[in-house]
C-alpha cells in the first residue's frame, strides 16, 4: 500500500519531455511538445524544440499549461498533489 502511494506522488513530481510531429493549421509540419511534472518547467519544452528545429529556430504556435490535483488513499493513508501538465506547440523554420 505504501508503494501505491510513493509511485504516485513520484508520477506526479515526475516527468519527461515528449514530442510528436503534427500538422499545423497552415498545414505546414509542426512539434507538439510535452513536458510534464513539477520537476521540470516550461523551459524544458523551450529546450526541446531547439533540439528539434536547430540553427534555423521555431516559431512558437500555442502554448498550455495545467496543474491538476489528485488524492490517493490506500490502507487508512493518503496522499494529495497537483499532476502539473504543460505544453508547447511549435513550428521549425526554414
Amino acid at each position: 500500500m505504501k508503494l501505491t502511494l510513493f509511485l504516485a506522488a513520484a508520477l506526479a513530481l515526475a516527468g519527461c519531455t515528449t514530442s510528436r510531429q503534427i500538422v499545423g493549421q497552415d498545414g505546414k509540419p509542426a512539434h507538439q511538445i510535452s513536458c510534464d511534472g513539477q520537476a521540470q518547467g516550461m523551459d524544458a519544452c523551450y529546450r526541446k524544440a531547439g533540439e528539434l528545429c536547430g540553427a534555423a529556430g521555431y516559431d512558437v504556435v500555442g502554448q498550455d499549461g495545467s496543474a491538476r490535483p489528485f488524492f490517493v488513499a490506500s490502507g487508512g493513508s493518503f496522499s494529495s498533489g497537483a499532476a502539473v501538465y504543460r505544453s508547447l506547440t511549435v513550428a521549425c523554420r526554414g
